[in-house]
């Protein structure tokens, strides 16, 4: 949660907006029921397909760390990366005693669920400030999500804040370019988060 903060300092504000759903079915329990009909459809509504951006299948840092591997290739794990009922949120810095200057960086993860009924984030602000840019993605586009990023710094090191949006879940991705480390920008970001979210 606490990165999520930090970060989202440099996103646009959301507006939440309430959701609406649809009006129940009425049925006229006067008339007998088929138990066995009854059984296949309330099957069906549980197997419903959803968005698919879900976060759910994710219980451990462990997880993140695994699709995430090559930047954070020399770096440790925060002692209070976990999942809560907030969210997913992992972190990665400098080990204590660390002089290669190569290491001398972190890498963040924050997954977080949208509210149902929240608006997309206006990307305006974002793409006015220097060193902001939306990012493309077509899964993103498919999820009727988006995606920007902020980058930080100069030529040889710098740091790249990225907020990837979908209607299900918000992920703030914290990275950037160091040396000859592979450089987690904006596009490479959204992989990420696409594999995280399975999408």
């Amino acid at each position: 949660m606490r990165t999520a903060l930090t970060l989202l300092a440099t996103a646009s504000t959301l507006l939440l907006i309430a959701g609406c759903s649809g009006d129940p079915t009425v049925t006229d329990d006067s008339e007998p029921r088929d138990q066995a009909n009854e059984t296949v459809t309330d099957e069906a509504v549980n197997d419903a397909p959803t968005d698919g951006a879900s976060i759910a299948h994710i219980t451990s840092c462990d997880q993140v760390e695994a699709v995430v591997s090559r930047y954070i290739e020399g770096l440790v794990p925060a002692d209070d990366n976990g999942v809560d009922e907030w969210g997913v949120h992992c972190l990665w810095e400098t080990a204590e005693g660390e002089t290669d200057l190569a290491n001398i960086r972190v890498v963040s993860v924050s997954l977080t669920p949208v509210e149902p009924g929240s608006e997309k984030p206006d990307t305006s602000m974002i793409e006015n400030v220097e060193g902001g840019s939306v990012v493309e993605a077509e899964w993103i586009t498919q999820h009727d999500g988006i995606a920007f990023s902020l980058d930080l710094g100069s030529a040889v090191a710098g740091a790249t804040t990225t907020t990837v949006w979908v209607p299900t879940v918000e992920a703030i991705i914290g990275g950037g370019s160091w040396a000859n480390m592979p450089a987690l920008d904006g596009p490479a970001a959204a992989e990420v988060v696409r594999q995280l979210l399975k999408a």
